[in-house]
């Protein structure tokens, strides 16, 4: 079943093309990744989706309706959470008021704590703690977290929102190959009861998540498939990979 779906999406600042009629489809579940060298569109190919830039032309269809000129915060609400390569996190709160201030989707955190309080936030809170793992870390204030522990307390914020589509932007930027394997453990969670969307350069963190992988070029669609096609692709290895292929 799809649940995004991107045509002939276009993305100009003047002269400079930046997307170029990008086409691509989500299917509802799948853990997408995209892949491609510096510039060639990934991150503003997240933006258009959630409505962080305006598209030049073309559509972004989400559950069947066109999103493409709708509000970042009116996105939100449709069901589509960004975490974004550096983490935002209220530094001087706890992790659980971190969690619980991110619970819904409106624009005040104090609004959503007092949604929390008044529905079925402590359900959804326990169920994010343990895909997230930081059940011993509940009362500890943000601000001395591991830089691991922050990305996974910024994933859990988005996943306080019960989002349909989740877009994660280099989520394992500066871990280490532990925090990395772990949130591995925890995309692989997601998916089936999440749709995902990672941009990601860690070719190992790639291999242990991505159901299918679509390789940008110059705001293209060049190349998808699983990791194997991917890696035995020429035009890729050309372009992208080099010779001796993905490492």
């Amino acid at each position: 079943m799809r649940l995004l779906e991107i045509k002939d999406l276009h993305k100009s600042y003047g002269d400079t093309v930046v997307i170029d009629g990008l086409n691509l489809t989500i299917n509802k579940g799948e853990l997408r990744c995209l892949l491609g060298p510096n510039g060639a569109g990934k991150t503003t190919t997240m933006d258009l989706i959630s409505g962080r830039q305006r598209k030049s032309a073309g559509v972004v269809m989400f559950n069947g309706e066109d999103i493409s000129s709708l509000s970042e915060h009116q996105i939100v609400r449709r069901g589509i959470g960004r975490k974004f390569q550096v983490p935002a996190v209220f530094k001087d709160l706890t992790v659980r008021d971190n969690l619980e201030t991110s619970f819904g989707t409106r624009k005040d955190p104090f609004q959503n704590m007092t949604s929390f309080q008044r529905s079925n936030g402590l359900k959804r809170f326990d169920d994010v703690i343990g895909i997230i793992g930081l059940g011993d870390r509940m009362n500890t204030v943000a601000g001395v977290l591991s830089h691991g522990e922050t990305q996974w307390l910024e994933i859990g914020m988005v996943l306080m929102q019960s989002p349909d589509l989740l877009l994660m932007d280099e989520p394992t930027a500066g871990m280490t190959e532990k925090e990395t394997m772990k949130t591995s453990k925890i995309f692989n969670a997601l998916k089936g009861d999440h749709t995902l969307i990672v941009v990601e350069h860690d070719m190992s963190f790639v291999r242990e998540i991505a159901d299918v992988i679509t390789v940008m070029h110059q705001g293209k669609w060049l190349a998808e498939g699983g990791i194997e096609d991917i890696e035995k692709n020429p035009v890729v290895r050309e372009v992208y990979l080099g010779a001796e292929g993905i490492h």
